[in-house]
């Protein structure tokens, strides 16, 4: 009984996506604090011990469960060691003490300076951390996973952690995701001559994924001095890497595009590698992939020594691109003014295009919207744009959207105004802009077939798995989503199911 109850709520979730009856507005103002989080809008949480004058630990990465439940990530202070952290809150803003009984879990990895800078949620609930610790006297990649009640996950390379050198110095990981197969990428920089962009794959055990270029391990050069921030997963499997590169004068956005092998692909401009110069000296921080597969990146940019730094954002078509569609030019340069500098470091798409962008302002968290067009949306917030003080020297990291359009952000504060070393987040109202992206044309063909549609929706609301979803099914030549993969991460990303792998 219970599984049928399961299965029937899947399928009510999956109809309540396509009907518009369903959806329900957010109560409050686009852009206004939502008090039933935390009922402030606001939550500050201290975990660890004290920190050293001038520290910048805090939270760094932000994932919301499909349970509404929201974890973050990041380092913080063991006695006299940084660890890499998490901390899990119910969806009002309270400490989830079912994770690790507490809410907070500090797990050390290579020794005295472990520092995490990414998360995410496996489809079974499995958590991973990622960024780079210290081991025999380098910084190296480090990942670890838990368990969905935040103890270590040993089938995760037999400890739950793994630390791997790339480069022949110090190596450090910002980014990480998951593909449907449950093989998991990171991101990120190695130290040399000169510093490069650096990826590696593990298998879904956490040992090194050998498909992925021989080895595990990928090293790009696009300028003399690399550092990946961000890595996507397209729904055909390659890989895309963005980041900021040194170009003759100055720092410009960077990406590259893998194939599913590791090698650079070809149809991304010619060669797999992009260079942008936007708006003079530009640090690329962050990346996402719009479900029509243009790829937003953003960062911050400065067009002089005394100029402070600005707002910037690219869109790119699937090839590379600009696309012209957003601002008319492919690219956005704001400044907010008062000669202070924006730190651009998170992006989230809206299911109906439209955009937010996240970090750090006057020491206090800023939030902008964007429409789809590249044109700053002024329904939030009566002007695009919300900058909100939290506690003190405040710095946001991450931006994450929940299913009801609520808009979180999370990030680092201090609550006596020493340094950041708090694990902050707020919430503000999204205001309602339609529930998902979501057709029942599941196989993407244009129509809506009760011989492959109907058939897939009726096999996932009956439990049912992996490629047997697809199974015996003759799909249209013009189908887009033909292969499980594809279709699961349509129905996750755009249509808001939570599937088992």
């Amino acid at each position: 009984m219970k599984n049928l109850l399961r299965r029937a709520s899947i399928l009510a979730a999956f109809s309540c996506a396509l009907l518009t009856p369903c959806v329900h507005a957010t109560p409050g103002q686009p852009g206004t604090l939502d008090l039933s989080w935390n009922l402030t809008g606001k939550v500050i949480t201290s975990i660890g011990g004290a920190v050293p004058f001038g520290t910048n630990s805090g939270a760094r990465a932000m994932a919301v469960q499909a349970d509404g439940k929201v974890l973050l990530a990041g380092m913080c202070y063991d006695v006299a060691n940084v660890d890499f952290c998490a901390i899990r809150y119910n969806a009002n803003g309270t400490l989830d003490t079912s994770w690790n009984g507490t809410g907070k879990t500090m797990t050390p990895i290579g020794g005295i300076d472990d520092q995490a800078y990414a998360i995410a949620v496996q489809s079974d609930g499995k958590v991973l951390l990622a960024g780079y610790c210290k081991s025999g006297g380098s910084y190296h990649f480090c990942a670890l996973r838990y368990n969905g009640d935040g103890t270590l996950d040993a089938s995760w390379n037999g400890s739950g952690k793994v630390i791997t050198p790339i480069g022949a110095g110090n190596d450090q990981a910002f980014a990480i995701a998951v593909q449907p197969d449950g093989k998991v990428l990171l991101a990120g920089t190695c130290f040399g001559q000169p510093t490069k962009f650096c990826t590696l794959r593990y298998n879904a055990n956490g040992t090194l994924d050998l498909s992925w270029n021989g080895t595990g391990k990928v090293s790009t050069s696009l300028g003399t001095g690399d550092i990946a921030y961000a890595v996507a997963i397209q729904p055909d499997g390659k890989v895309l890497v963005a980041g900021t590169c040194l170009g003759a004068a100055d720092n410009d956005f960077c990406t590259v595009r893998y194939n599913v092998n590791g090698t650079p692909d070809s149809s991304w401009n010619g060669t797999g590698l992009l260079t942008t110069s936007v708006g003079g000296d530009d640090i690329a921080a962050a990346m996402s992939l719009q479900p029509d597969g243009k790829v937003l990146i953003a960062g911050s940019c400065r067009s002089g020594a005394a100029i402070p730094t600005d707002f910037c954002a690219v869109r790119y078509n699937t090839d590379g691109t600009p696309d012209f569609n957003w601002n008319g030019t492919g690219s956005v340069v704001a400044s907010f003014g008062g000669g202070l500098d924006v730190r651009t470091r998170a992006i989230a798409v809206q299911s109906d295009g439209k955009v937010f962008f996240a970090g750090g302002y006057n020491n206090d968290f800023f939030a902008l919207r964007y429409n789809a067009n590249g044109v700053i949306d002024t329904n939030w917030n009566g002007t695009g744009r919300v900058v909100t003080p939290v506690g003190n020297f405040d710095s946001a990291w991450a931006v994450a959207l929940q299913r009801d359009g609520k808009v979180l952000l999370a990030g680092a504060c201090s609550a006596d105004g020493q340094s950041y070393y708090d694990f902050c987040a707020v919430r503000y109202d999204g205001g309602p802009f339609g529930y998902r992206n979501c057709t029942p044309d599941i196989d993407g063909d244009g129509s809506f077939l009760a011989t492959t549609d109907a058939l897939i929706n009726m096999r996932i609301a009956l439990g049912i798995t992996g490629n047997a979803v697809i199974g015996g099914i003759t799909f249209s030549p013009t189908a887009t989503r033909n292969t499980w993969p594809l279709i699961r991460n349509y129905l996750v990303t755009q249509c808001g199911m939570s599937l088992v792998q």
